[in-house]
């Protein structure tokens, strides 16, 4: 191919050539090639699309209001249906008193004592319509203003309504340390021919009807105080002076 200028300059003929392969610019790929980088992948559904989703609320104050409002009806219908059942059934307290009690085997050095008390409770349910479980028993010796002398745990028992029970046991102490004060009041009153101890038992009770109502359990307090002992000279034995001697119980 030839190109000619007119401009009064000499002629001059330029001839060009076709350009070679070896004679590509750098930079740009030769003819006939694929382009040399990888193409962008196509964008994902996930990436292209997210779906939104609606942030999830907080429970709603009026939502709480009324389940504290259930709660609290729920409430105070069965301490309303409790307090009708107690009115109801009118849970009284047993009676107990000691029945007969004897002691033996009396002896006492400074400051240890050694005895045996053979007691008999009597035990009345007085409720017309409960029955009465006594767990956790245990029975206790006392001395003057509750020095305790000795114990025993005593098997549970059941009572229904309007029943009578007896309980016997014995509580015995060899060379048991009480003091010197406890021992010189007791050989005190030996010496008048007289002993004054005291019975204390506690239990666990609980009142039912039997399948359908029944209380928690609960402490019971039995206190009977000052039971007398006549005691007979040098032998150190002795039974309770007068009438059977009512206890006085809490709850």
């Amino acid at each position: 191919m030839a190109s000619t200028t007119t401009s009064g300059a000499p002629h001059k003929t330029v001839i060009g050539y076709p350009a070679q392969s070896s004679q590509v610019a750098a930079g740009y790929p030769a003819a006939g090639t694929a382009y040399p980088y990888a193409a962008p992948p196509p964008p994902s559904y996930s990436q292209a699309y997210r779906p939104v989703v609606p942030p999830t609320g907080s429970i709603s104050p009026s939502f709480l209001r009324r389940m504290i409002v259930a709660g609290a009806a729920m409430f105070v219908i069965i301490g309303l249906l409790f307090f009708i059942a107690w009115i109801v059934f009118r849970p009284r307290l047993p009676e107990f008193r000691v029945e007969s009690a004897s002691v033996s085997q009396l002896n006492m050095t400074r400051s240890e004592l050694t005895a045996t008390w053979n007691l008999t409770l009597f035990v009345r349910n007085r409720n017309t319509k409960l029955n009465i479980y006594y767990d956790r028993v245990q029975a206790l010796v006392i001395y003057g203003d509750g020095s305790q002398l000795g114990e025993i745990p005593l098997p549970p028992f059941y009572q229904a309504k309007k029943n009578e029970t007896w309980v016997q046991f014995a509580v015995g102490v060899v060379d048991e340390y009480v003091g010197e004060g406890v021992v010189t009041k007791i050989a005190g009153e030996r010496a008048g021919g007289s002993v004054g101890f005291g019975v204390t038992v506690f239990a666990w009770v609980k009142f039912t009807t039997g399948s359908w109502w029944r209380t928690r359990y609960s402490l019971l307090r039995v206190y009977c105080d000052r039971v007398k002992f006549g005691l007979t000279p040098n032998t150190g034995s002795g039974s309770m002076s007068g009438q059977p001697r009512a206890c006085e119980v809490e709850l």
